[in-house]
């Protein structure tokens, strides 16, 4: 299922940014518990800062994070707004495997 970007959260946001980050969306697909919680978990997201060029700040209810080249991403905390900073750049929709959303997004 094609989902918008800037609405990608969980685990599909998660796998998002593990494509971006290298990993093979084959073995992803069949082990999903190996998918990084790059959304959850600073010791995950944390490096993905340095390594895509990624700037933050705090915007009243929101973060966003920003990257040479890219639009401005927005997130309900700095990790989401980091990632989906990261996982624009395959496109502002992105392919999410069924089998990877959430029960209430696969309706």
């Amino acid at each position: 299922m094609k989902i918008k970007t800037e609405n990608l959260t969980g685990r599909a946001l998660d796998y998002a940014v593990a494509i971006c980050d290298g990993w093979d969306s084959d073995y992803l697909i069949k082990n999903p518990e190996n998918i990084p919680e790059y959304s959850t978990e600073w010791s995950e997201c944390g490096p993905l800062i340095d390594e895509f060029f990624v700037s933050i700040i705090e915007r009243g209810d929101c973060w966003c994070a920003d990257r040479p080249g890219f639009d401005v991403m927005t997130g309900k905390t700095a990790k989401e707004a980091i990632c989906r900073a990261i996982a624009i750049e395959l496109d502002d929709e992105i392919e999410i495997p069924d089998e990877l959303l959430e029960p209430g997004i696969r309706e």
